[in-house]
C-alpha cells in the first residue's frame, strides 16, 4: 500500500502497524473465484474513510462541495476516499441537463440515509438523516476512530480490453483485529473526468468536470458477505471475485476506479475501504 505523505499531525499518528498475514486464504461464496496472487502485508496499515458525497448536476450549491471535497483530499490524501452520488430532485434530467448520472444503488442509498436535498455527505455510513454539510464533513472525518485497524483491503482488477469489456474486480480482506459482527463487502464503479453541464450558482458550466462519480453498484447496493455467516476471523485472509461489463457504457476505462468497502451488517459502519484503479 502506499505509504501517506506529509500529512496533519492529527493524521500521521494514527498509523499503525501490523503483522504479516499468512493464510489460510477463503475463497468465499461470491460469483467467480480468484485466480490472482495477492502480496503479502507486512507493513502499516491505517483506516481509510470513506465520504459518500449526494450532489446533483441541476445544483447551485454542489460545486462548492465539490471544491471542498478538493481541499479534503488535499489534507487527508489517500486516507479518504469519497463517491459522488447523484440523486435527489436536482440529479434529474431535464432538456438543458439531459445526461443521466443516477444509478440504481445511489437513489436507494439517499432513500436510505434519509438524503432529500444537496449537497450533502454521510462519513462512514454513520447514519444522519439527511446527511451532513459540507462545512461539518472535517469534522465528521476527524471524529473516525483509526486508532485500531480491523481489516486491510486488496484489490486487483483484470480489465480484458478490447476483446470483451469485461472488468474482474479481485478483492482480498485480510483481518487484523478480531471483530464480532458480521460483515459484508460492496465493489463500487467510480469515475472521474466526466464533461457534462453543471450549475453554479446562476450558471449553468456547459464543460464542468465531474469526479468520483458512482458509476455501478458491481455486487449490488450492499454488497456480499466474504463468508457464509460474514465472521470473518482474525488472522485470516478471504478473497472474493465479481465482474461487470463495460459493453455499451461510455464509461472511460482510464478514468474509472474499483471502490470497495467493508462494513458492519449489524450497525452499517464502514471499517475499510480502500480504491484501484481499473487500469494502472
Amino acid at each position: 500500500m502506499k505509504k501517506i505523505t506529509t500529512l496533519i499531525i492529527a493524521i500521521a499518528a494514527l498509523l499503525v502497524s501490523c503483522d504479516k498475514i499468512e493464510g489460510p486464504y477463503v475463497v468465499s461464496s461470491g460469483r467467480e473465484a480468484v485466480t490472482v496472487d495477492f502480496p503479502e502485508i507486512d507493513g502499516g496499515v491505517y483506516r481509510k474513510v470513506l465520504l459518500e458525497e449526494y450532489t446533483g448536476h441541476r445544483c447551485v450549491n454542489c460545486p462548492s462541495a465539490h471544491q471542498k471535497l478538493e481541499e479534503l483530499h488535499g489534507i487527508f490524501q489517500d486516507t479518504l476516499i469519497t463517491v459522488g452520488i447523484h440523486a435527489t430532485a436536482l440529479a434529474n434530467t431535464t432538456m438543458s441537463f439531459p445526461y443521466d448520472f443516477r444509478t440504481e444503488a445511489g437513489n436507494q442509498l439517499a432513500n436510505d440515509f434519509g438524503i432529500s436535498s444537496v449537497p450533502a455527505g454521510i462519513v462512514n455510513r454513520v447514519p444522519h438523516t439527511g446527511g451532513w454539510g459540507k462545512d461539518e464533513w472535517y469534522n465528521k472525518i476527524m471524529e473516525v476512530d483509526r486508532s485500531k485497524v480491523y481489516a486491510a483491503i486488496q484489490v486487483i482488477n483484470q480489465y480484458d480490453f478490447p476483446a470483451t469489456g469485461n472488468l474482474k474486480v479481485n478483492a482480498k480482506v485480510s483481518m487484523l483485529e478480531a471483530y464480532e459482527h458480521p460483515l459484508s463487502l460492496s465493489l463500487f464503479l467510480i469515475e472521474d473526468g466526466i464533461i457534462k453541464p453543471q450549475m453554479d450558482g446562476e450558471e449553468m458550466v456547459t464543460e464542468y468536470t465531474h469526479n468520483h462519480v458512482l458509476r455501478a453498484a458491481i455486487n449490488g447496493t450492499y454488497g456480499g458477505m466474504l463468508t457464509e455467516n460474514g465472521v470473518l476471523e482474525k488472522g485470516n485472509g478471504y478473497t472474493y471475485g465479481y465482474s461487470v461489463s463495460f459493453a455499451g457504457k461510455d464509461w472511460v476505462p482510464e478514468h474509472c476506479s474499483v471502490v470497495a468497502i467493508l462494513f458492519d451488517k449489524v450497525t452499517g459502519e464502514v471499517l475499510q475501504v480502500e480504491k484501484a484503479p481499473v487500469i494502472l
